[in-house]
């Protein structure tokens, strides 16, 4: 019983050079990663810039327009409702 209390745990034995080149790995690997993530970047910023510049229509102007469609959608929606008319689907049997 006294040789149990006595004695000592395994200790962890932990290869630092290993550690060392993995860590110096990982770094490098990072590197590489975010040299990747900005070129695929500076990529798509290109062709979305060129993609804006052959459109006919402005965006901003597309957005408007879109946009007054939803209002009036909306407008004319709200207005039928309130006159009392149900959507199709809600008076179908």
């Amino acid at each position: 019983m006294a040789d149990i209390e006595t004695a000592q745990p395994p200790s962890l034995q932990i290869n630092t050079r290993q550690v060392v080149g993995g860590s110096i790995l990982i770094g490098i690997g990072g590197v590489i990663a975010l040299a990747g993530i900005a070129m695929a970047g500076t990529a798509l910023a290109a062709a979305f810039r060129e993609r804006v510049r052959q459109m006919e229509v402005p965006p901003s102007v597309l957005a408007k327009q879109n946009w007054d469609r939803v209002r009036a959608a909306t407008a004319a929606g709200y207005a039928e409702l309130r006159n009392g008319r149900q959507p199709a689907e809600a008076t179908a049997p």
